[in-house]
């Protein structure tokens, strides 16, 4: 097992490695040609992705917190020392049939 400034130093390491290497990262030589004429296309660009990266999170973020305040609610109803759910008795379906025969 890896001790934590190894894991860490191997980290940072990593982190450097990207910081240097995104300089390279760039779009096809057409694509940010016709970006770069334009004054407004940018920001269209950047706020669609923005959009694109804020909603799956808005979604499930509404989702959790939706789930947690109904289980908070829930919890809150039920006095302490009782069980959460009470079982109800499952009706056995040959029963009927057992008391007919009788």
């Amino acid at each position: 097992m890896r001790s934590l400034p190894k894991l860490l130093a191997l980290f940072c390491l990593a982190v450097c490695a990207f910081a240097l290497l995104s300089a390279t990262a760039r779009a096809c030589p057409m694509c940010s040609q016709s970006i770069a004429e334009e004054d407004l296309l940018p920001k269209a660009y950047m706020y669609s992705i923005l959009f694109m990266l804020g909603m799956p999170a808005t979604v499930f973020g509404g989702i959790g917190t939706a789930i947690f305040l109904k289980c908070r609610k829930y919890a809150t109803e039920v006095p302490a020392g009782e069980p959460l759910a009470e079982a109800t008795p499952v009706a056995d379906p040959n029963e009927h049939e057992l008391a007919a025969q009788a």
